[in-house]
């Protein structure tokens, strides 16, 4: 089946009780957590970079600290939706500097040659976290929705 072509790239996340759609005239990845007890501790090790990991660790244990690993989480698959391979590369080698504000500027060492992304918080309800990535040296004309269900009726029809 033939598709028209189009200048539109798009990405799409959810989470419970959150969807996000990201809509760009070049690569964009957007990625959404719901906040919830993540076992930080016990899995920076594999995931975080060892400044991600001392940024994360310096807040306090609890929702902090939860919400400093989720920035960096949804930061990194965003960058690698947008790279356009996913969670398939070695997080460790994607430094998001979760201490900077976004926009911030990510090179990816998993594609050759490296590129350069932005990458940002995007405005969710309390309860979520959620990040956009587009490639560096781009105007920023993102289009971004999002989608809110009670996450009572998400629980109901998730599968089991």
């Amino acid at each position: 089946m033939l598709h028209p072509p189009t200048p539109c790239r798009i990405s799409v996340s959810h989470t419970p009780g959150l969807a996000m759609l990201a809509v760009a005239p070049f690569p964009v990845g957007i990625d959404t957590e719901a906040h919830r007890s993540v076992p930080v501790a016990n899995i920076t090790g594999r995931v975080l970079t060892p400044r991600e990991r001392r940024t994360v660790l310096a807040e306090p244990d609890g929702p902090a600290r939860t919400e400093a690993f989720l920035r960096c989480w949804t930061r990194k698959e965003a960058v690698l939706k947008a790279v356009g391979i996913g969670i398939v590369a070695d997080l460790t080698t994607l430094e998001t500097r979760p201490e900077v504000p976004g926009p911030t500027r990510v090179t990816t060492g998993t594609t050759a040659p490296p590129t350069d992304w932005w990458v940002t918080e995007v405005s969710v309800p309390e309860g979520w976290t959620a990040s956009v990535a587009y490639p560096a040296g781009t105007g920023r004309p993102i289009t971004v929705r999002q989608l809110r269900v009670p996450r009572e009726r998400h629980a109901r029809h998730a599968p089991r």
